[in-house]
């Protein structure tokens, strides 16, 4: 025999090998393939989807914001004169401390460390409106700025991450914050009207 014809036949023995062990097989994550005669399909462990650099750059903005949010309006609702004020700060914890623990999950879950404390940016504001004491003009600036001001820039935010982002988990955060924060700058809209009149 020649021995092209036995490269030949060997080659073609092989090809026949692959489409007959093909058959009826299922490819999984990451490339295992699984099928007729390869026994108990083996547990598949497939790794988060890494979010990019936008949406990590996102994340860690939003952490941030949403630990301010907890600590200024924890401040509020010890520091506030009004009830109203107060019980509004006292939501505010509640619902962005469940928001905050929702995305420390989600970035913990794709490989995103959580920020250590409060950006710079974020101290500074928490210390300004500190440094007022117990009265109606802190009741104006924390409605002002934290109610009325910061969320508007925060829903921009997110209204343009949910525009951009591709990963399905952040997507659904996104759209589980957004009508919270609607919520929050129309309660703050309307507080803001009572403390003017």
């Amino acid at each position: 025999m020649s021995r092209n014809f036995v490269s030949s036949a060997w080659k073609l023995g092989c090809l026949a090998l692959v489409v007959l062990l093909g058959t009826g097989c299922t490819t999984l994550p990451g490339g295992m393939r699984v099928g007729m005669g390869a026994g108990a399909a083996p547990t598949a462990v497939v790794a988060p989807a890494r979010l990019n650099a936008s949406e990590r750059e996102f994340v860690i903005k939003a952490a941030n914001q949403g630990f301010y949010e907890v600590e200024v309006s924890r401040l509020a609702a010890e520091r506030a004169v009004g009830a109203g004020v107060r019980s509004y700060a006292t939501m505010m914890v509640t619902h962005h401390t469940q928001s905050n623990n929702d995305l420390i999950d989600l970035m913990s879950a794709k490989g995103v460390a959580p920020p250590k404390g409060l950006a710079a940016d974020k101290k500074t504001k928490l210390l300004r409106l500190a440094g007022l004491p117990p009265s109606a003009e802190f009741d104006h600036g924390y409605v002002r700025v934290v109610g009325i001001e910061d969320h508007r820039t925060n829903i921009a935010v997110l209204e343009r991450a949910r525009r951009e982002t591709r990963d399905r988990d952040l997507l659904a955060w996104i759209d589980r914050t957004l009508p919270t924060l609607r919520n929050h700058l129309a309660a703050a809209q309307r507080l803001s009207a009572t403390l003017a009149g």
